[in-house]
């Protein structure tokens, strides 16, 4: 059985974001879409606006490189969950990394050209998530 568009969807963006597309996910993250970071640290809230979302990506990556194992990608007409591990490791020069479970749920709008209008972000281990993430300045 082939997957959802949406799971394709799902996934093409995540390679988006690791190639560091940013005309890709210009073209399919919605201007009003809100962003849920979930937890206690410097990166944690809701970032809402394109604009907001692209700077909120800008500060995590350059506090620390992630890469992505997906596990799966099941999805329907209106959400898509995505079943990721990541590791990131630091870029302090200090090689301190942490891996993390966490469930990814993205709102996206039905039509011929998909849009993601919400993400939702449930960590495995959020204490973990957050000491290795720190409260910032």
């Amino acid at each position: 059985m082939a997957d959802h568009p949406n799971a394709e969807f799902v996934r093409t963006g995540y390679n988006a974001f690791i190639a560091g597309d940013m005309e890709w996910l210009n073209e399919h993250f919605d201007d009003t879409i809100v962003w849920h970071d979930p937890g206690d640290n410097q990166f944690s809230g809701d970032h809402s606006g394109r604009d907001e979302v692209f700077a909120h990506f800008a500060k995590l990556v350059a506090y620390a490189t992630p890469e992505f194992d997906i596990h799966d990608v099941v999805a329907n007409d209106d959400h898509a969950v995505a079943l990721v591990t990541i590791t990131s490791t630091k870029n302090d020069g200090s090689g301190e990394s942490f891996t993390n479970k966490f469930v990814h749920v993205f709102h996206v709008s039905s039509g011929d050209e998909p849009r993601v209008l919400e993400s939702w972000i449930m960590n495995e281990d959020q204490a973990g998530s957050d000491k290795f993430l720190g409260k910032g300045e």
